[in-house]
């Protein structure tokens, strides 16, 4: 009987204590979570999930060579910027570029990013699909590039495109040939380019070689004429050409006496300048390296000899940008603006043979030293500040060569120079209706 008592007494023991021990952990696991869960907080963080990178389609058109640049440039830029990746890829070049960016918006697979000339902006916006860059861009930005290029790509008010690449024309000429004709120092005015153009031309030398054929490159010569003579391309509102008046059948008919009194050729060889067929010629800082680096020719360069003020053709090739989500446009002005801006863009420009566009790239130190060893490229550079871009409107193409065709006949006698403009002004109003 007693062992009973004890036994029972034992177990009634044992189930208090397993009670008390029960009450005694859930205390204890109540008051670590009290306690541990701000520490993880505060010591050990949780990581977040790994973020994929920004991903941006870019198409180009460039060669090979440039290419290649661009590629490493790019590598260059993923490596400080990890959060980005971006998928460059030629496409096509000239026109089909363009063809093939209308055919992508109509079908959704446009890009995020396209290279591409400044005449197709008035295109490309109709598709309402390209980003208004004069709004996204900041303001230190903005004045880092000259009004000229930056105006190149704005359409009805608005800029649609930031530029990457600049070419210029300027003056070069044969400094042997003007040494044998005892001219010291190029032209600096329309009476002197003249003169000069008259004095060395002789037997199969002509004085200067300026453009009649019936493409871009004589209507984008003669243009440069126009500016000089303070004539604008377009009137105020954009709705008709501007150059018929006194000042542009001046620079038309100037231009022409050139050709029609024998002291610019009409038949030339592949390259006038490299034939010897001609002492000047109006081309760009890659022709003027050509000339020096490749055939070894004794060549000086100026600024493009003036009228009534200094004016020179300006020609660009530009970014544009496709709208899409906040973070792809976000990453791909951080990435415009690394290649169009200071030592980036210096080197780019180095790389290609390009202008720079921006004032910081031009004024840098790795820029500098390239101008003190190419002063030709230097030389070329300041021109950009008096450069004039062609309008981006859908127009222009014809019109371009309604100016050129017309060049063309007057040059070969087939009509006056007052009978051009009135055929320019014809061509115009169905151009523009």
């Amino acid at each position: 009987m007693k062992k009973r008592v004890l036994a029972l007494l034992l177990a009634s023991i044992m189930l208090l204590s397993l009670g008390l021990t029960g009450c005694s952990n859930s205390a204890t696991s109540d008051s670590a979570a009290e306690t541990t869960e701000p520490a993880t907080e505060t010591n050990e963080p949780v990581a977040e999930p790994a973020q994929e990178p920004v991903e941006i389609s870019f198409w180009h058109g460039y060669t090979p060579e440039k290419t290649e640049v661009l590629d490493e440039m790019i590598v260059e830029y993923e490596a400080a910027n990890p959060n980005v990746k971006i998928e460059a890829r030629f496409v096509a070049s000239g026109e089909e570029m363009l063809q093939k960016v209308q055919a992508a918006l109509l079908s959704g697979e446009e890009p995020d990013m396209l290279w591409g000339y400044p005449t197709w902006t008035g295109v490309l916006a109709s598709s309402g699909k390209l980003l208004n860059l004069g709004d996204a861009m900041d303001p230190e930005w903005k004045a880092d590039l000259p009004e000229g290029i930056l105006n190149a790509g704005e359409f009805e008010g608005t800029i649609y495109s930031v530029p990457i690449e600049a070419g210029t024309l300027y003056l070069i000429y044969n400094k042997d040939m003007f040494a044998e004709a005892g001219i010291e120092n190029p032209p600096t005015t329309w009476d002197e380019l003249y003169e000069d153009a008259k004095m060395l031309t002789k037997g199969e030398q002509y004085g200067v070689w300026l453009p009649i054929e019936p493409n871009e490159r004589t209507s984008w010569t003669w243009e440069t004429f126009l500016w000089q003579n303070k004539g604008e391309l377009l009137n105020a509102d954009g709705t008709n050409i501007g150059f018929n008046t006194p000042e542009g059948l001046e620079a038309l008919e100037f231009y022409t006496s050139l050709v029609k009194d024998g002291y610019s050729p009409t038949a030339i060889g592949q390259d006038p300048f490299v034939d010897q067929q001609a002492a000047m010629i109006y081309g760009t800082q890659g022709a003027a390296k050509a000339y020096i680096t490749k055939y070894e020719m004794n060549v000086g360069v100026a600024m493009l000899p003036g009228k009534e003020t200094q004016a020179t053709a300006l020609g660009s090739n530009h970014y544009f940008m496709f709208k899409s989500d906040d973070a792809v446009e976000k990453a791909t002005l951080g990435f415009m603006k690394w290649m169009t801006t200071g030592d980036n863009h210096a080197e780019w420009a180095i790389r290609t043979g390009y202008l720079p566009v921006s004032e910081s790239a031009r004024t840098s130190e790795r820029y500098q030293t390239y101008g003190e060893e190419n002063p030709y490229m230097t030389e070329a550079a300041k021109a950009l500040t008096f450069g004039q871009a062609r309008p981006p409107i859908e127009e222009y193409p014809k019109l371009s060569n309604a100016i050129s065709s017309t060049i063309e006949k007057i040059v070969y006698g087939e009509m006056t120079a007052e009978e051009g403009m009135a055929k320019i002004q014809k061509e115009a109003d169905s151009i523009f209706k």
